[in-house]
This record gives C-alpha cells, sequence and structure tokens, in this order.
C-alpha cells in the first residue's frame, strides 16, 4: 500500500513523540522508584540502627522485657517484622511474636562473618535491614566508637523489614500519573506538531508536488505560494523562478518553433526531414506540392517511397542521398539531370543538398533534404541557349544575307525589267519567269538568313492571324494530298504582326508538316484566346494572347531531336536548310510570342504559337504589287551598292521618271539642297539606310528635313533590325521598300509617296 506524505508524517511524529513519552515515563517512573528505595534504605538503615542501639543493654542484660520497651520505634505501618538474634543468630524476640521463629537470610550471616556494617536485602515485596548490637563498657553509651574499639563486644543482630507494597502502590500511582501525562502531550504534541508540520512543511511541499504533476502533464501552472523564509521557502522561491524560467523558456521554444514553422512553410524551397533510419519525419508546403505526398501521409515512411529520383538520361534510379550522408556524415547534391517522379507519376527536374543534422555532440540525428524544382529554370535555360545559338549565327547569316541581297536585287530588277521588252509568248520570257521564280525563292531564304541577324525587325500592322494562315495554307497546300481544317471556337482577337515574317512562320511549319506526311494527311489549325498569369509561361509576360496550335498527322519527332528542333541548321531531312524552325522560332520571339512543339512517334507533332493580341482594325494583308505603274517627276536615289544604283536608276527611268544617283548621305544632303535653291527639287528621295563608312539614311533624312520639312523620302534596306524599318513615319519617311525589290514593288511605293 502506497502512503501520502502526510500519512507517514503524521505516523512517524505520532510513534517519534509515543516513544520519547514512554521512554520519558519509564525513566521518571524508574528514578522516582530509586529515590524512593533510597529513602527506604536510609530509613530502614536507621531504624535498623536505632534499633540496634536501642537493645543493646536489654540483651547484654538479657532482660526481655527492656527489649520489648523498644516495640515503639519500629511499630509504624510500613515495618512488618522486626526481629532480636543473638551473636550466634538465635532469636530472642520478634514483632510480631508470631514471626519469632523466621531465620535470618543466610546472606546476611555470611555478610557479618567478615563485615560489622550494616547490611539490607531488597526482595520483592519488602526490604530486610541488619545491623550488629554492640556491648559498651563506658558509661557515656551514646558516644561513637569504632568498631576496632576494645570497648565495645559484639552481642546480637537485629534485623527491620519494611514493606515494599507503599512502595509499590507510589510508583504505580506515579506510572499511571505520567502515562495519563504523556498521552496527553502526546496528543497535544502530535497534534501541535502535525498542524505546524502540515502548516509549513507538508501544504509547501504539496503545493510544489501538484505544480510538479502539472509540470509533469505539460501544464506550466502558477507559481507556488511563499509561506516562510525557511528552506521550504526557499526551496517554494527557486521553484517559482524555476517556473519562471521554464515558462519564458518553453515561450521561446513555443515561438522559435512557430518562427521555424513559418519559415518552413514560407521557404520557396523543399525541405524534407528524416531520422537517422532514412524515415520522414517532417516535409514542408513546397515539399508537399513537389512530391504530391502530404505530411500525414509521408510521415513515417522511408524517403525512397516518397522521393523516387532518376536519372532523366538514362531512366535508372538514383542512389538515396540520404544513405550517402549518414554513411559518410558530409553534405551530398543530386548529380545532373535527376528528374523526380511524383506520386501521380509526372515528373519535374530537380536539383537539391542533403546535409547532417548534428547535436551539441556532433552525433547525426537525423538528415536534412532541400531540393527545388528546375523544370522551368532549365526550359528557360534552354530558350537562352537558343537565342545565344541564334545570336551566334544572326552574325554570320546578317553579313552574307546583306551582301546577297544586293545582289539578288540587281538580279531580280533587271529580270523584272526584261520581262518588259519580251513578247507575251517568247520563250525567253517563260525562262525569265523561271528565273525570277528562282530569285524569289532566293529572297526567301535571304529572308530567312536575316531573321537570326540583328536585321530583321518586324514591320508591324493590325492584322487578322487567321487571314495569314489560311493565306499560308491555301498557297502552301495547294496541290497536295494534305488537307487543313480551321477550329475557330470564338472571334479570335486580331494582332500586331508583320504580316510577311508571320506569313514565313506558318508556311514552314506547314512544309514541316507535309514532309512529315508523305502519304497524305490532314494539319489542324486551332485558333483561341487566352488570358495568361505571370507565371503561367516563364518566357510569356501577363497579358492576353492569340494561341494557334497547328496539329498533323505525320510520323512525329523522336524524343532526342525536340531540344533541338529550333537550333540553327539542325535538321533530320535529307534536303533542307535546317533554317525553316530556326526563323519560326527567332520571328516569333521578335514578336514578343511564344512557340512550343509536342510530339509523340507515330502520333503527330504539335505547334502552339502564342502572340500578343492588339486590338485594332484589320487590315487587309498586302500582296507584291504586280501591275506596273508609270509617272514623271525628279527622284534621287541614295545607295553606296553601284549594281544598286544602276537597277535603281533603269528602272526609275523605264517608269518615267528622271534619276540621279549618289552613293552616301553627304553627297544627297548637297544635291537635294542644290536642287532645292534653284527651284527645281527632287519629288522623291529614296535612301539607303546603312552606307558603310558614311552618312547612311537616318542622319541624312534629319538634315533634310531641317531646311525642307515637306521633303517625300522612302526609305530603303535589305531588312535591317534599326526601328526606322518599322516605324519609317516616326523618323520623317513617307514610304518603305524593302531589298531586293522587283519592278511592281518598286513603282507601287513611289507611286503612292507621291500620291501622298
Amino acid at each position: 500500500m502506497r502512503l501520502s506524505l502526510k500519512t507517514k508524517v503524521t505516523v512517524f511524529i505520532t510513534v517519534t513523540v509515543l516513544v520519547i513519552s514512554i521512554v520519558s515515563t519509564i525513566f521518571f517512573t524508574t528514578a522516582h522508584k530509586k529515590s524512593i528505595e533510597r529513602e527506604i534504605m536510609a530509613r530502614g538503615r536507621t531504624l535498623s540502627e536505632a534499633l540496634s542501639r536501642a537493645v543493646d543493654e536489654g540483651l547484654a542484660a538479657e532482660n526481655l522485657d527492656f527489649i520489648k520497651n523498644v516495640e515503639d520505634i519500629v511499630h509504624t505501618k510500613d515495618v512488618i517484622l522486626a526481629q532480636i538474634f543473638t551473636d550466634i543468630w538465635l532469636p530472642i524476640d520478634a514483632f510480631p511474636l508470631e514471626q519469632f521463629e523466621m531465620l535470618p537470610d543466610p546472606k546476611a550471616k555470611e555478610h557479618f562473618q567478615t563485615d560489622l556494617e550494616s547490611f539490607y536485602l531488597k526482595e520483592t515485596d519488602w526490604f530486610d535491614f541488619y545491623a550488629p548490637v554492640f556491648f559498651h563498657r563506658i558509661a557515656d553509651r551514646h558516644a561513637e566508637l569504632q568498631r576496632s574499639d576494645t570497648n565495645q563486644f559484639l552481642i546480637g543482630f537485629v534485623r527491620v523489614r519494611i514493606s515494599a507494597a507503599q512502595v509499590k502502590q507510589e510508583i504505580s500511582g506515579t506510572l499511571r500519573k505520567n502515562i495519563l501525562l504523556s498521552l496527553f502531550l502526546t496528543a497535544i504534541s502530535v497534534f501541535a506538531i502535525n498542524a505546524f508540520i502540515r502548516r509549513y512543511v507538508l501544504k509547501p511541499l504539496m503545493n510544489l508536488q501538484t505544480s510538479i504533476s502539472r509540470h509533469k502533464q505539460g501544464q506550466l501552472p502558477e507559481t507556488v505560494p511563499i509561506q516562510s523564509t525557511d528552506e521550504i521557502g526557499q526551496l517554494a522561491s527557486e521553484f517559482n523562478a524555476m517556473t519562471v524560467a521554464i515558462r519564458e523558456r518553453e515561450e521561446r521554444i513555443a515561438e522559435e518553433k512557430e518562427r521555424l514553422a513559418v519559415t518552413l512553410r514560407s521557404i520557396g524551397d523543399a525541405v524534407i526531414v528524416t531520422d537517422v533510419h532514412g524515415m520522414i519525419t517532417m516535409l514542408n508546403r513546397v515539399a508537399e506540392q513537389h512530391t504530391g505526398w502530404s505530411a500525414e501521409d509521408a510521415a513515417g515512411k522511408p524517403l525512397a517511397e516518397v522521393l523516387h529520383i532518376i536519372n532523366e538520361k538514362t531512366r535508372e534510379r538514383c542512389e538515396n542521398p540520404v544513405a550517402k550522408v549518414l554513411e559518410t556524415g558530409l553534405i551530398e547534391g543530386l548529380a545532373n539531370h535527376t528528374a523526380l517522379i511524383r506520386r501521380d507519376g509526372s515528373e519535374i527536374i530537380i536539383e537539391d543538398s542533403a546535409a547532417p543534422i548534428s547535436d551539441r555532440s556532433s552525433k547525426i540525428m537525423g538528415v536534412v533534404l532541400v531540393f527545388r524544382d528546375m523544370t522551368e529554370r532549365k526550359r528557360m535555360e534552354e530558350e537562352l541557349l537558343k537565342a545565344e545559338k541564334l545570336q551566334s549565327v544572326g552574325l554570320l547569316a546578317g553579313g552574307i544575307a546583306h551582301d546577297f541581297n544586293n545582289l539578288l536585287t540587281s538580279i531580280v530588277g533587271n529580270v523584272s525589267m526584261a520581262k518588259m521588252f519580251i513578247h507575251d509568248r517568247s520563250k525567253v520570257l517563260e525562262r525569265l519567269t523561271d528565273a525570277e521564280a528562282a530569285t524569289k525563292r532566293a529572297t526567301d531564304l535571304t529572308y530567312q538568313l536575316l531573321t537570326f541577324a540583328k536585321g530583321g525587325s518586324p514591320i508591324k500592322k493590325i492584322s487578322s492571324i487567321v487571314d495569314i494562315i489560311k493565306e499560308s495554307a491555301g498557297f502552301t497546300l495547294s496541290g497536295t494530298n494534305v488537307a487543313s481544317e480551321f477550329i475557330i471556337p470564338m472571334t479570335p482577337w486580331t494582332v500586331d504582326v508583320d504580316t510577311g515574317q508571320m506569313s514565313q512562320v506558318f508556311n514552314n511549319l506547314i512544309i514541316n508538316a507535309l514532309h512529315a506526311m508523305p502519304d497524305g494527311g490532314k494539319i489542324e489549325f486551332t485558333i483561341t484566346n487566352v488570358a495568361l498569369s505571370s507565371d503561367e509561361i516563364p518566357a510569356l509576360h501577363e497579358g492576353t494572347y492569340v494561341k494557334v496550335s497547328l496539329r498533323d498527322t505525320g510520323t512525329g519527332i523522336a524524343r532526342e531531336h525536340l531540344p533541338r528542333i529550333f537550333d540553327p541548321y539542325f535538321t533530320t531531312k535529307q534536303k533542307g536548310s535546317g533554317l525553316g524552325l530556326a526563323s519560326a522560332y527567332s520571328i516569333v520571339k521578335n514578336h514578343d510570342g511564344h512557340i512550343s512543339v509536342e510530339s509523340l512517334l507515330g502520333r503527330g507533332t504539335t505547334f502552339h504559337i502564342f502572340l500578343p493580341a492588339s486590338p485594332g482594325i484589320v487590315g487587309s494583308i498586302l500582296s507584291a504589287e504586280n501591275n506596273i505603274a508609270k509617272g514623271s517627276g525628279r527622284i534621287l536615289v541614295m545607295d553606296d551598292e553601284k549594281l544598286i544604283q544602276d537597277v535603281a536608276g533603269q528602272m526609275l527611268r523605264s517608269l518615267g521618271y528622271e534619276v540621279e544617283l549618289v552613293k552616301d548621305g553627304s553627297e544627297a544632303i548637297e544635291r537635294y539642297q542644290k536642287a532645292f535653291e534653284a527651284h527645281i527639287p527632287f519629288d522623291v528621295v529614296i535612301m539607303d539606310l546603312t552606307i558603310p563608312g558614311g552618312m547612311g539614311g537616318k542622319e541624312a533624312i534629319k538634315k533634310l528635313r531641317s531646311f525642307d520639312p515637306n521633303i517625300r523620302a522612302i526609305v530603303s534596306s535589305g531588312y535591317s533590325n534599326d526601328p526606322i524599318m518599322a516605324e519609317y513615319a516616326k523618323y520623317g519617311f513617307r514610304g518603305v521598300v524593302i531589298k531586293p525589290y522587283n519592278l511592281g514593288t518598286f513603282s507601287k511605293a513611289v507611286r503612292e509617296v507621291m500620291k501622298g
């Protein structure tokens, strides 16, 4: 049975007080008994010696009557026997007389054989006192004589027996009083001590015990009341200080725990914590999103079950990073190309590091794994790499295309002029027409090359993407065994694009689809309006877009080729320049759009194009003007290429214009000023935008407008990146003509400027 401290203390105090009371009662009773016995022995010795002196003369004279006269000496209530013996222990007289024959104790005889001093014996019910009787010869019998004195002689012995009943009675009474007093004092002491201990010892201790129990249960009680300044009070004070310290520490720990939880919830990286056995103990919110496991479901499971990581390239399972950390005790990182297979089977690219969690003694307590989703970053890096490739190729392509473009301008111009002088049915006209078609294809190739160069800024206008796609599809699919289908669930928004460049994009995509379907098939165009959030597609800003999805039913693209299909000069075809998709990518990017691809071998390919929506009035798509319009007037042509000067001059003269040719901006300004001052001004000035080593059209137009704000100028270039080609009116030009140009486009541009 378990006893409480209160019960133990009460029992201990009661037993202690009782023991003390019993011991003290016994001690005092024994002391009192000894005191009474000492009184009795002193009295008995006195009575026996007095009786000895009283009977010495009568005993010597053998006068029994005289002896009996001493009855009054011993006749008291506690003297129960008085005897007189001769020196040879023969009884002579006794009181009471009935006990006359009672023999002396042998011990008394033995004592007086060697010693004549008084002697006493203690029995249970009485005390016997023996004294010798001497006869004195001198008269002064009351004088004190030594036993060795020759004047005294031993003549007998006396015995006085005193009853012990009075002693027992007194002792018994004293014992009863002591016992009652002890019990009373014990009860009072137990009550007083118990009350004192309960108030000043047990109560504080019980309060401490209650507080400790609440501490054990995880509660933090109020402080214990301090009732004294003694050791218990000091203990309570120390306990209160400890309670306050624990409460403050618990509050700090709770704050730190909450701060840690908030930090883990807020951190952008995924965090997984395991114990030393590799079992998961915690996941933060990002880790739940990346793995597809909730913290409750993942708790207690092996890391390998939740974090299923493989090599993206080989598809082999990666080594468990936690096992490596526990083995080496060092920080470990994942290898490149690590993919995480989520709980739903989807896959993301991750990078991470695992580090040991150690206590103060450097003992490993677990492992923390931190990783992040690198899928979008990898896509952006791939996009950046593509852009860098395009930029490096563009430096080369721009130079080649610029020079080639000038040559084409001369060829196209001369061919178009030659056709004017040939009869319609002539074989030469047929050949010239074929040559013109070949130069047009060369021009398309030049445009594709210029797309990679810094040149190629789109000349935009509000257009209908549906009209552009239908025109491209109708032209490219004409005469093929591939059909087109348009899915347009809503009226598409308009777009602000360069119609020529955008036609080139869809021409290239449709041609690729044709090559993927040699046995025929279908190309499906889906055009929808979409609103994108800021993080939906990393390459695009938040806003509204027109999405065009072009899906074919061809052979598809192999998985390993998908990352490279937009690279310049990459192709899997026996015939092809490898510039079609690269130029499409560059054009869409220059329009602040985005292009992506999805494909499976044997199931076809889908391209997705996003173009920023731009509300406005849709204009018709301008095609090359084939009708040649003649006119009259003075035209100044500025170009550094002699071939361009010659062909431009011949084309304009054939149209009826008066032409003067200059090679740079300085000469053009000088010639224009002279004509202006001579009142024979030029009606139109055609200026090349870029003149190597000289003043180009951009600088020249500023100075020309300074003295003739009404000047009518046309900017000409081989598709430069300069914003003047796209926003020519902003810089003071009235029109634009792109190299290479034929007679029809050239005459149309001049006619429109002269009319304006």
